[in-house]
């Protein structure tokens, strides 16, 4: 009992301490909080620490498809209706870059151990971020340590390429395009974006939370009764986490869900308690051994599918502002949306950015699991 209330303690509090600290401790900000969770979880499972694996399995088993919820509550897909026509265009040329790439990762990568998991994984990360690398690998029953590895190996090409975004991307695509980008014009969206930090009373960020919470846990039993319905098994993961983004995207037409400030951010908390409790699975030796191969995969596909979107794009005459936020919102998610528009000198294009990485957020899953079925057949 007492191991299980330490490892609990552990599991919410170190996020929560991480999430406080790192806009004063740059190091950990420039890291991430992710790698940080990531870091202690593998180091308590290898350090010969009592642990309870049992107890670890259920946390990331609850809280993943909780976090799916909570973050596609806020997804605005008014906003996108009103700037639809270049923005959807060029991030409907990412999608279906990243599903060529992928699937053609597979074959360029044959030995990679669960290959066609990963191609899948990478299509919801790059569609929408790391919480659907999360969701789709938990819904594929892939090896923990796969998903580790996949997860670590975007965190370092994903670093190189948010780099080569933020100081030679736009001047490179300039050069290669004539198209007027989107007016720079200045936007408050510290207000406006779903995302930014909130200013409410402590009574109502509680009870803000509390309904959250209650939608999310709600949105889970509902999908755990859809599972038992159609397969007759009440834990079928791969139904849950369609059934629990049908749910919450269903949910986020209704404005005064939308609009709860506290969703989002409680679904990011739970996504690094996730990544702990993950962490705490994981095998050092196995994580070493997959790294190289897994790396190369995930560089393949995130450096190919951001060529084939470029060059595409351009060919559709889109602006350099436009491809480099709907690729931005696509493989990075909302949160990177802001630093990105400041980089580019263009904040006009923080809300559709915004918008079109929760977009991505309520698509990818989707995405990702009907790319396995494809490989399936195909193999």
């Amino acid at each position: 009992m007492v191991l299980t209330v330490i490892q609990l303690i552990i599991f919410f509090g170190i996020p929560y301490l991480l999430i406080n600290l790192q806009e004063k401790v740059k190091f950990i900000k420039t890291i991430g909080p992710i790698l940080f969770c990531y870091a202690v979880g593998i180091i308590w499972a290898n350090s010969g620490f009592p642990l309870d694996a049992s107890l670890s399995d259920t946390v990331s088993s609850v809280l993943i498809p909780i976090a799916i919820t909570l973050i596609l509550l806020n997804s605005d897909f008014l906003t996108i209706k009103k700037n639809v026509k270049k923005t959807g265009l060029s991030f409907l040329i990412l999608c279906i870059s990243i599903l060529s790439i992928a699937a053609l990762s597979v074959v360029v990568f044959p030995n990679v151990y669960e290959n066609t998991k990963i191609a899948s994984m990478l299509v919801g990360c790059y569609t929408g971020g790391t919480p659907n690398l999360f969701a789709i690998g938990y819904g594929l029953n892939t090896d923990k340590n796969t998903i580790i590895v996949a997860n670590l190996a975007d965190q370092v090409m994903g670093g190189l390429y948010f780099l080569f975004i933020c100081t030679l991307a736009k001047p490179i695509l300039t050069k290669l395009t004539k198209q007027v980008s989107v007016a720079a014009k200045k936007t408050n969206y510290e207000k406006e974006s779903i995302i930014s930090k909130t200013s409410l009373s402590t009574k109502e960020k509680i009870k803000q939370g509390v309904v959250a919470l209650l939608i999310g846990i709600g949105a889970l039993g509902a999908s755990i009764g859809i599972s038992f319905l159609l397969t007759k098994q009440a834990t079928n993961v791969a139904v849950i986490m369609v059934s629990v983004s049908v749910i919450a995207v269903t949910l986020s037409f209704v404005k005064k869900i939308r609009q709860n400030q506290i969703s989002y951010p409680l679904g990011q908390y739970f996504i690094y308690v996730f990544s702990i409790a993950v962490g705490s699975l994981a095998d050092i030796k196995l994580i070493v051994g997959q790294s190289v191969q897994v790396l190369g995969m995930v560089a393949f596909v995130l450096f190919a599918t951001m060529l084939l979107h470029f060059i595409i794009s351009l060919l559709f005459k889109i602006d350099v502002d436009t491809i480099i936020i709907t690729s931005i919102a696509g493989i990075f998610g909302p949160a990177f949306i802001i630093p990105t528009a400041k980089a580019i000198k263009n904040e006009g294009v923080i809300l559709i950015g915004i918008a079109t990485g929760l977009l991505g957020y309520a698509i990818g899953n989707f995405m990702g699991f009907g790319l396995y079925e494809l490989l399936k057949l195909i193999n």
